[in-house]
């Protein structure tokens, strides 16, 4: 059960700095080495001393010699030692380098050397808060030579003692060719009763698998253990002596799977779910018994006793546990004499909102000063925040329903395992029904996050039976991208493009846009007088003899981010165009899209931009396919799928360019950019005119669907290839 602070802190931010890296190493730092080299010594004598028939082998199938690289075993070893709560976990490989796309993934590891493991702790290597990693690697050449490298040889980049001890090991001399092995050791305590480790046992990659093995090893006085095997998966072999419970598991000859593009594992892939965790003599909900292995455990079970945890949250709710409640209801109370006709969608819009504010976006003395781009990831709990929502909703009679949904890229809910696999969305009840998610800092009312939609999800009906509610998929106009430049060419230098261009998104584009180009205080300020909120938290500190000076501090604070958000703007841009511009002259953002009722995010940017034009002699040739963005390419192993294409969520993209041909040139190509791809899954559709002396291209690419069937695939390739091939295209600005 959740504790009553628990639910209190839920409401509340907590904001971590990073530690700078001092020129040498701290004293904590220097004797954690000493005992970290001597302890890679003996897990390299260990882990390479397994005796493993699997990596003795060399031979690759002739169906994947054209992979880019092939995993010919894979083991991994998980085990407890004693009563002490220690759990080493180790992953052992060997592959074969076979092209360059594969001798760039594996020519550097980049790992976490030391993790905490509990807030409030600082690093201390060895210690029951600290994970320890290591790393070794060997590599044979075809001539029979091998060399090896082991993480403590690896160039530090990062220290931040309240988080990790980062470090980057490169692989010198790998070729194609190349057999790479190597091991991942993780070693680490758990520290609390109730605690676990979640082990994920994937039988499927983009790498086909020759043998992949697996071995448990825990303590029977001690642990107990509990795994699930889905989509087809095999069961564990079990066992039981008077010391040890293990479990083990070979598979041979997994294939590839596209997993990088559009797959959705936990639905897809066979996989198996392990928690490794600390028993008790009897079992009880949310606890397992010591030397007991359960297999497969009932997803009903599951499902019960996540409405038992969400059940035991909402009766707590109350004075004594929901922060500012008085204040937030006197704000309530004056909404509600300022509309006395408000509706009941109207009023749980208002408290959604409310809340919201509350939680992220009001300021009090004591809180960290930061108001830049960091702020914009802020969350609240997820379950906490709608518990409060929902608690003010009943206090002002209108009815909601809580439904407990399974993410679209997490298990179905008959495949649930624990209970976190729930996440959760509030729906009020009438004409108009309203979605609520806890998304995030700017997540709206009646918005449904990518994730849930689509899903069949269960609607708590508290001591009743659970009824379902299935989560409508958005369309593809409701996620849109809207694009218009206005593209002219230097005076001085025709291959420069001096580029006006007004942006708008809607939907599921929101988030990332929001975060990465809002303003604090211009998206508090129009929260704050959109609730009715008089007074801003800068007129009441600058009021107060105590904290005046945290108006100034603010002040600066407000002043050095709405600088430096210039860079973020600079990055959109890079990443919109596939370059970085030569300059960038205005920006500006005209709408926020804060709430359901202006939904659109909509901003402004001017720049130059060099890279798109080529001199010709007296001619220039202008890419005007790259002008919308790299588009998606499909690797010749990927043409042909058996897997349904889960995408994020269907969407649109909408181009209207004006380009200004310069004075004594005429456009030549242009009827080569047209494209017309228009089919149920998806569609390419390109025009072109030419009037006023400007070339006008109108380009609408839609993905119709978020899920589209193994079978119509090769339909969705259409739209997809005809992008590509209009990227390529150019056209030439020929001198008259």
């Amino acid at each position: 059960m959740k504790s009553m602070m628990t639910l209190c802190m839920g409401m509340l931010l907590f904001v971590t700095g990073v530690m700078a890296q001092d020129n040498a190493p701290a004293a904590w730092d220097v004797k954690g080495e000493v005992r970290y080299k001597r302890r890679i010594l003996e897990i390299k004598d260990q882990v390479w001393g397994w005796d493993l028939p699997a990596f003795k082998k060399r031979a690759i199938p002739d169906e994947y010699k054209n992979e880019s690289a092939v995993v010919l075993a894979k083991h991994v070893d998980l085990r407890t030692f004693d009563d002490d709560h220690e759990i080493h976990r180790t992953v052992r490989v060997l592959l074969k380098i076979n092209d360059k796309a594969a001798l760039e993934a594996y020519s550097e590891f980049t790992f976490n050397q030391y993790e905490l493991e509990s807030m409030g702790q600082v690093l201390d290597p060895f210690d029951k808060f600290t994970t320890m990693n290591y790393v070794g690697v060997r590599i044979y050449k075809p001539d029979g030579k091998m060399r090896e490298i082991y993480s403590d040889e690896a160039v530090v980049t990062e220290v931040d003692r309240r988080s990790k001890k980062v470090r980057k090991l490169a692989i010198p001399d790998l070729q194609v060719g190349d057999l790479v092995e190597y091991f991942l050791r993780s070693e680490r305590y758990v520290n609390h009763q109730n605690a676990y480790t979640e082990e994920l046992f994937v039988l499927g990659d983009e790498e086909p698998v020759m043998e992949y093995s697996v071995h448990v090893e825990a303590w029977k006085r001690v642990f107990a253990l509990e795994y699930l095997a889905m989509n087809g998966a095999p069961d564990f072999k079990e066992d039981i002596d008077d010391q040890m419970m293990r479990l083990d598991l070979l598979v041979k000859n997994i294939p590839p799977q596209p997993v990088k593009l559009w797959m959705n594992p936990f639905r897809q892939i066979p996989m198996i779910r392990l928690h490794l965790c600390i028993g008790i003599r009897r079992e009880m909900p949310g606890r397992r018994k010591e030397g007991t292995i359960y297999r497969n455990p009932n997803s009903l079970k599951v499902k019960g006793e996540s409405r038992t945890e969400l059940g035991n949250a909402v009766n707590m709710a109350g004075k004594a546990t929901l922060p500012y409640l008085d204040e937030v209801n006197r704000q309530i109370k004056e909404y509600k004499k300022e509309h006395s006709n408000v509706t009941d969608e109207q009023l749980a819009a208002y408290i959604y909102y409310l809340v919201r504010y509350i939680g992220l976006y009001r300021v009090k003395p004591g809180d960290p000063i930061f108001v830049d781009q960091r702020r914009n990831y802020s969350r609240l709990n997820e379950r906490y925040f709608l518990i409060y929502v929902n608690y003010l909703l009943e206090k002002n009679k209108v009815q909601a329903d809580f439904i407990m949904v399974t993410p679209r890229y997490g298990p179905s809910q008959e495949q649930t395992f624990d209970t976190d696999d729930y996440s959760v969305v509030l729906k009020t009840k009438g004409n108009k029904p309203m979605f609520m998610s806890g998304e995030g800092i700017f997540s709206n009312a009646y918005y449904v996050p990518n994730q849930f939609e689509g899903q069949k999800a269960p609607v708590v009906k508290w001591g009743d039976a659970f009824a379902e509610e299935e989560i409508p998929l958005s369309p593809a106009s409701a996620n849109k991208q809207s694009e218009h430049y206005k593209i002219s060419f230097g005076k001085s230098d025709l291959q420069q493009l001096e580029i006006e261009r007004s942006s708008a998104v809607t939907g599921h584009f929101k988030p990332d846009i929001q975060r990465n180009l809002l303003l604090f205080e211009d998206y508090y300020d129009e929260e704050r007088k959109a609730l009715g909120i008089k007074e801003s938290f800068m007129e009441e500190f600058a009021d107060s003899k105590k904290n005046r000076s945290l108006a100034e501090e603010y002040r600066s604070a407000f002043d050095k981010a709405r600088k430096e958000v210039k860079e973020a703007f600079f990055s959109e841009i890079k990443e919109q165009f596939d370059k970085a511009p030569e300059s960038l002259d205005n920006y500006k953002v005209l709408k926020m899209g804060l709430r359901h009722t202006d939904p659109e995010v909509a901003y402004t940017t001017s720049f130059k931009m060099n890279g798109f034009m080529k001199k010709a002699g007296n001619n220039y040739i202008l890419d005007a396919g790259k002008l919308i963005g790299s588009q998606m390419s499909i690797k010749p192993s990927q043409r042909e799928r058996k897997a349904d294409v889960h995408m994020p969520f269907a969407r649109m993209f909408e181009y209207y360019i004006e380009l200004n041909i310069p004075a004594g040139y005429t456009v030549e190509g242009a009827d080569k950019l047209t494209r017309n791809i228009d089919n149920e899954w998806g569609s390419f559709i390109v025009t072109t005119d030419s009037k006023d002396g400007k070339l006008i291209i109108e380009v609408k690419k839609v993905y119709k669907s978020a899920i589209v069937p193994a079978a119509k695939w090769p339909l969705l390739l259409q739209m997809i290839d005809s992008a590509e091939e209009f990227q390529q295209q150019k056209v030439l600005l020929k001198k008259a």
